[in-house]
């Protein structure tokens, strides 16, 4: 069986509650919408979020420690709070989930994402192989309000942290404790010579510029932006890096159906 964990940010850190908590049902909805319905999930945060998603398969840990106190000041360092509060949520849920299932792996999933509706399908019918996990190495990124979503090819696991599914006993490895703590979901190489694979399908939704993104948000992509200069050499090996890398799709039915997916009010 495969256990999906979903760590959630608190109402404190949130630009805009009722919003997040829309996309946190959505992604639950998301993740609920598995093909094979042998899975757990298991949610860990401070606050419940507005209207839950409710499902004998979802499962909410409240967790205790304190929420991140934030200086708006140095950017670095505050992300670095909000992926230490991030890890020990994974860490909570995680724990839950050994203490309550029979899991044979783990996959994290951001709060406001969404996931492919064959995962649990395409794992649970692997279990006999033995293999340490997978990665996603293709996925496609969203904004929010596009009728697009943009396929990116290779790396997708380097940019989302939807993006890990690894065996239980191997899944510690992806909790780094230092310089701070930190949920690794780069991480491919694993130890004693074992090794993520690629998994075969764009598996995840990436909401990309959504007001609660913990790196990638609106201001911080315009700032990446900014910094290339139009018309220079960098920004034509930039555009071109892009043509190649990703490809536009149109979010019609059948895409909505795969990942459970659609708009937010």
């Amino acid at each position: 069986m495969i256990c999906f964990l979903v760590p959630v940010k608190s109402e404190k850190l949130s630009s805009d509650w009722d919003k997040f908590s829309e996309l946190v049902n959505r992604s639950l909805k998301s993740i609920n919408g598995q093909k094979d319905k042998d899975f757990q999930i298991v949610v860990a945060c401070h606050e419940l979020p507005e209207n839950k998603f409710e499902h004998p398969r979802v499962h909410y840990v409240q967790v205790n420690f304190g929420v991140p106190e934030l200086s708006n000041e140095d950017w670095e360092k505050d992300r670095q709070l909000k992926e230490g509060d991030k890890a020990r949520k994974i860490q909570h849920a995680f724990e839950y989930a050994n203490d309550n299932f029979d899991v044979d792996y783990f996959m994290v999933v951001d709060s406001d994402d969404c996931i492919h509706n064959g995962i649990s399908k395409y794992v649970n019918s692997r279990l006999e192989n033995n293999i340490p996990g997978w990665y996603v190495n293709k996925g496609y990124f969203y904004t929010e309000g596009s009728k697009f979503a943009f396929m990116i090819r290779s790396n997708f696991n380097v940019r989302c942290g939807t993006c890990i599914i690894i065996k239980k006993e191997l899944f510690p490895q992806v909790l780094q404790q230092e310089p701070y703590l930190y949920y690794f979901h780069e991480k491919i190489e694993l130890e004693d010579n074992l090794s993520l694979i690629p998994y075969p399908k764009p598996a995840a939704l990436y909401s990309m510029a959504n007001g609660e993104n913990h790196y990638m948000s609106q201001s911080k992509m315009m700032n990446l932006v900014n910094q290339t200069k139009l018309f220079t050499m960098e920004h034509i090996k930039s555009v071109y890096s892009k043509i190649s890398r990703y490809r536009p799709r149109f979010i019609g039915s059948r895409f909505k159906k795969t990942f459970t997916f659609y708009k937010i009010s």
